[in-house]
């Protein structure tokens, strides 16, 4: 007798977990680019689409994309080919050289049906050991680069106020606690509690980079965070976020969650641990992008936790490029000036 549909694919479907990444470079033509976890905002292997295509998983496949709707690798598969379910199973089948089986007795049949229901449950606890483990690595890590954060924050000089970013920002570094190691600046990065985890380090150039290993999610730079305030602003970038704590004159708090990934999640604690004054996200303005990715995430934090949003308006960066308060702040040749 044939070997039962449901098996079968189960059987393929086990033996193809963790192995999703090369099965779709190979079945597919996916890019590296397309099968990483880290990567997002990409177009989409399928649509072209850009608007929010991310390969989550080496594990099922799975990957989000708005605009044609997530799924798993044999969803892209039957996607990209045009094809059913069962013909999907076939390819990846193909490709991991497996047949289906034949099974002279009701018994064996019921025997292999049971081996894979074994070897199921056997993988998915060996994914489960493996993903703690891989978080237990990551926490250790990001403890590392906490450590080294605090190092080098204690060695560091007070910045340069020559440094070519700050000029090019017009920002002085005194009111704003950046400090200079070499030629970078170093900001740092707090967590939920305001507890340090990492540092942003900019070039002369602007180049940013954070430590290895060191926390990006739900981390932020705090501008004036002993002042009592009526408005705190929840900005994009540290320069975005300085350029709105000089137009304040100093006298608001603003909390830059350094990406705009991190905003909903920096409104949020902003929202904590000020309840007495109103939270105001300021957007930047990436018109010059698709579906202009810095107003949509500010719009939804600021959804997010009830509060306002504002844009900078009347600086014209030109058709291609984006506008955002720093932006703002140099046009006004550094000026102060109240916003809320």
């Amino acid at each position: 007798m044939k070997e039962r549909f449901s098996d079968y694919k189960d059987r393929v479907g086990s033996l193809a977990c963790g192995n999703w990444a090369d099965i779709l470079q190979s079945v597919c033509g996916l890019t590296d680019r397309e099968v990483t976890p880290s990567k997002s905002g990409i177009p989409c292997p399928h649509c072209g689409g850009v608007d929010r295509y991310e390969f989550k998983s080496p594990e099922n496949g799975y990957y989000l994309r708005r605009g044609c709707k997530p799924g798993d690798g044999f969803s892209m598969i039957m996607k990209i080919h045009g094809e059913r379910f069962p013909d999907a199973i076939d390819r990846v089948a193909r490709y991991l050289g497996i047949e289906k089986n034949t099974y002279r007795t009701t018994a064996e049949a019921r025997a292999e049906q049971e081996r894979i229901s074994r070897m199921l449950e056997a993988n998915k606890v060996k994914r489960e050991q493996q993903q703690e483990q891989r978080e237990v690595e990551r926490l250790k890590r990001q403890e590392q680069a906490a450590r080294t954060a605090a190092i080098f924050l204690e060695y560091a000089k007070p910045a340069d106020p020559g440094h070519p970013y700050l000029r090019r920002k017009m920002l002085p570094p005194e009111p704003l606690g950046v400090v200079q190691s070499g030629e970078e600046l170093l900001i740092p990065l707090f967590e939920k509690g305001h507890r340090l985890v990492n540092l942003e380090k900019i070039n002369p150039k602007g180049e940013k980079r954070g430590l290895e290993g060191g926390q990006r999610k739900g981390v932020y730079h705090r501008f004036g965070g002993d002042v009592p305030t009526r408005v705190v602003y929840i900005s994009e970038g540290w320069a975005t976020g300085a350029s709105l704590y000089l137009m304040g004159q100093q006298k608001v708090r603003v909390y830059a969650a350094m990406g705009k990934g991190n905003l909903e999640a920096v409104a949020r604690i902003a929202l904590e641990e000020n309840r007495e004054s109103a939270i105001v996200v300021a957007a930047d303005n990436d018109k010059h992008k698709l579906n202009n990715p810095g107003l949509t995430k500010a719009k939804q934090a600021a959804e997010a936790i009830g509060g306002d949003l504002v844009l900078p308006l009347g600086v014209d960066t030109g058709p291609d490029e984006g506008v955002d308060f720093s932006d703002y702040f140099v046009a006004s040749g550094g000026k102060c000036h109240v916003l809320y």
